[in-house]
């Protein structure tokens, strides 16, 4: 956060503000992949692959505020809410396409 930027109203909103975002990052990408007509499109390795991305990049983006962008702080906290996010974001998916498939 900047040191002066006022704080809402409600406690840890930018956690909810992070997991939604990175769990609509991997929704979008896994149902893209997971409506493609390919043969080995079964695979989980795909959606792995999603998932650690943004993992990756929530954690990147918090190395970037750390020791780059001055002014900002590093948060333990928000990797973790970007990494549930894109967690709960592929769960999603999966249950969607099961859904799907047997109805």
């Amino acid at each position: 956060m900047l040191p002066q930027e006022e704080k809402t109203f409600i406690p840890n909103f930018d956690k909810l503000v992070h997991a939604t975002l990175f769990g609509t990052f991997v929704f979008l990408w896994s149902i893209y992949y997971a409506s493609r007509k390919e043969k080995n499109n079964q695979s989980d390795s795909r959606f792995v692959l999603i998932v650690l991305i943004a993992c990756l990049y929530g954690y990147g983006t918090e190395l970037m505020q750390k020791y780059i962008i001055p002014n900002r702080d590093y948060d333990i906290y928000d990797i973790l809410a970007d990494s549930i996010g894109a967690l709960l974001g592929y769960l999603i998916v999966r249950l969607t396409v099961k859904w799907f498939k047997t109805s």
